[in-house]
């Protein structure tokens, strides 16, 4: 009997702690998400101030808004979003983490475009309907790439956190 009610104790934690790391999983993507929409505020703003009222060219004020918003969201997840890990990583990790992330985005943003026209000119899908699939499947891209390159703890770091 006790056999079963300690394997039932186990089950109960075990689900217990599924549960809690799903919802921190779940909490810190929608957290990525609103992060997110701050950087397609950044974008569009950035984007009219070089393009409109500084007058670069177009191509210029796209790349520069765009490194502008992903410098935003960079430091938005380290601070929020990642704040946790970030917190226990070294701080010299902080520029090789910005980095990865940048070439992530960067691979993220070749694949939006490379669903964008995949859907519209194979698909004939409408060209707003491609662009929010696009960045949904990136979305999940760079969320799940950053979770596992930038903001994850080494067994060095879980060491150290777990003595504490």
């Amino acid at each position: 009997m006790k056999k079963y009610i300690n394997y039932f104790n186990i089950n109960l934690l075990r689900d217990k702690v599924y549960l809690y790391i799903s919802s921190a999983l779940i909490s810190r993507f929608f957290r990525f998400v609103v992060v997110g929409f701050s950087g397609v505020i950044v974008d569009l703003g950035t984007f009219y101030l070089f393009h409109n009222l500084l007058s670069l060219v177009l191509t210029s004020s796209a790349m520069l808004s765009t490194e502008m918003a992903i410098i935003n969201n960079f430091i938005w997840n380290d601070i929020w979003t990642f704040s946790d890990v970030s917190f226990q990583q070294k701080t010299s990790q902080k520029f090789q983490r910005f980095v990865k992330f940048n070439l992530i985005c960067f691979v993220g943003l070749i694949f939006n475009s490379l669903i964008v026209n995949f859907l519209f000119y194979e698909f004939q899908v409408n060209e707003y309907i491609a662009k929010l699939v696009a960045i949904a499947c990136v979305t999940l891209w760079n969320f799940w790439l950053n979770l596992k390159m930038n903001w994850q703890l080494t067994k060095t770091e879980v060491d150290v956190v777990v003595d504490i």
